[in-house]
């Protein structure tokens, strides 16, 4: 047999061939692939069996004396901002001091209330303290809860609003209560309408011979332009008094810092024969006229005004009680006499021929023999030797943008010509004069920068006027100023040419 090799590339195998029989060559047979052969796996060692730990249970960690655990960890409730003084509780964006919440970023006139800073003069959620919420519809101001409570006369007491004007159980102010024989007449308790042309009209007790808002019967009101007299309307009567006219307001000043006497200032300014008198938040403070050297009084009086003709000081009072910054304004009925170098009260007092309401933008103005107030309607006159109130109607002031960190702002009132002038400052740089009751105003002085003056007064004796400013002014740059500039002043019996 003979063995034939064929070659096909690589890999190739090798095929025998047998003669057919009769010696030729048989036909190649179609060629089988052979089938892959998969490798044998390798089998790897016996992987052996780890038996079952045991079940160790959790242990609390040890905290410190000084720590407490607080979910599973320990912590210094002391100074921890998301655990102070107890587990859970968060300062939000204050700081645990001593395990309690602190904002070390409020300012003098904050409140830490919880974890936020508030002002407790103006928050209706913490007026004038952490917590105390203001009714719905009453704001928050100077830290007590106020808002419209219908009218003039009525103020919030506690949570409820009512007329101290007419209220027995609250006469005149919260909590003052009338003798069950009297009634509360125009914020005072008294006698009903026991006298001469007293008449009950709305709850209060007026005389119709005088008042024009009842002249003979209650709410029989007088046109403009008159006024009641023996319970008839008729035209006003010519208004008497010294003549006191500002000639001049000058520039040559003296002044200095009042803050360590008398703290932020607030309004309030008034004139005697020997000390001018100042109110700031903290005391009204008396000082030398000539030196302006001072000192707190030990309290703090709202309602300071004096006759520019004696140099007696005053300070109103509403049915005995001194006047307050309280927001809803008063109803005065009376003039305190002070004493004019201490400033203490010398028990006697001048009272009014009627009660004035004042309830809205307070003018409080000192004059020669007489004071005069604005409401922000309406203007009053009061004879300081009789205490004698004139209704001078209806006037309007034009607008002012200095006002006083109080309930009222101060000025002088003029008297020539047979008229009265209102005269106070209108802005930065003016002092205007307002005539009574037709309203025509005009310069009295004009200067570079008042600051923000709000409150002055005048001493004629002395030949000055006298003020006080809060920052930068002509006169002086400081935080509370109080000063006194050279003044020409006209003062006599009749009018000068």
């Amino acid at each position: 047999m003979v063995a034939a090799v064929l070659f096909a590339g690589c890999g190739a195998r090798t095929v025998l061939r047998e003669p057919a029989d009769g010696g030729e060559p048989a036909a190649d047979a179609p060629a089988t692939l052979d089938a892959p052969v998969s490798p044998d796996v390798p089998v790897g060692p016996d992987v052996p069996v780890i038996p079952d730990r045991p079940v160790i249970p959790d242990v609390l960690p040890s905290c410190a004396d000084f720590q407490t655990l607080c979910a599973g960890r320990c912590t210094d409730t002391r100074s921890d901002d998301l655990n102070c003084g107890a587990c859970g509780r968060a300062c939000g964006d204050s700081r645990c001091v001593n395990g309690d919440c602190r904002m070390a970023g409020c300012a003098d006139f904050q409140l830490l209330c919880g974890v936020r800073c508030v002002d407790p003069l103006s928050d209706p959620s913490n007026c004038g303290a952490c917590g105390n919420v203001c009714p719905a519809g009453l704001r928050c101001q100077m830290g007590s809860c106020f808002g419209d409570c219908g009218g003039p006369g009525r103020v919030l007491c506690g949570r409820t609003c009512v007329d101290v004007v007419n209220d027995p159980s609250n006469c005149g102010g919260c909590g003052v209560t009338c003798a069950p024989d009297m009634a509360c007449l125009g914020g005072r308790c008294m006698v009903p309408c026991d006298g001469p042309g007293l008449t009950l009209c709305g709850g209060a007790c007026v005389d119709v011979r005088s008042d024009a808002r009842h002249c003979g019967a209650c709410g029989r009101a007088c046109p403009p332009g008159l006024t009641c007299a023996d319970a008839r309307c008729a035209p006003p009567r010519p208004l008497e008094g010294r003549v006191f006219r500002i000639r001049s307001l000058g520039g040559t000043c003296r002044a200095l810092e009042h803050n360590r006497v008398t703290g932020d200032d607030r309004g309030g300014i008034a004139v005697s024969s020997t000390r001018v008198f100042y109110s700031g938040d903290l005391s009204t403070g008396r000082f030398d006229l000539d030196s302006l050297n001072g000192e707190a009084i030990g309290r703090i009086d709202d309602g300071l005004v004096s006759d520019l003709a004696t140099g007696q000081l005053y300070s109103l009072r509403a049915s005995g009680r001194p006047v307050v910054m309280n927001g809803v304004g008063h109803t005065v009925t009376e003039l305190a006499l002070l004493d004019g170098t201490t400033g203490a009260p010398t028990g006697r007092s001048i009272v009014f021929s009627r009660p004035i309401p004042l309830m809205g933008d307070v003018g409080i103005f000192a004059g020669f023999g007489r004071v005069a107030f604005h409401d922000g309607q309406r203007a009053y006159d009061v004879e300081l030797a009789s205490g004698l109130v004139t209704d001078l109607g209806p006037v309007a002031l034009p607008f002012r943008t200095q006002s006083c960190e109080s309930w009222a702002y101060w000025g002088v009132v003029e008297f020539f010509g047979g008229s009265l002038y209102l005269t106070y400052v209108r802005d930065v740089r003016t002092v205007v004069r307002t005539r009574v009751p037709d309203g025509v105003t005009t310069t009295v002085a004009t200067f570079a920068n008042l600051s923000d003056m709000c409150s002055f007064t005048a001493s004629p004796q002395r030949g000055r006027w006298y003020w006080h400013h809060e920052g930068n002014s002509q006169f002086r740059s400081g935080d509370e100023s109080l000063g006194f500039c050279e003044a020409a002043f006209d003062v006599g019996d009749i009018d000068p040419p």
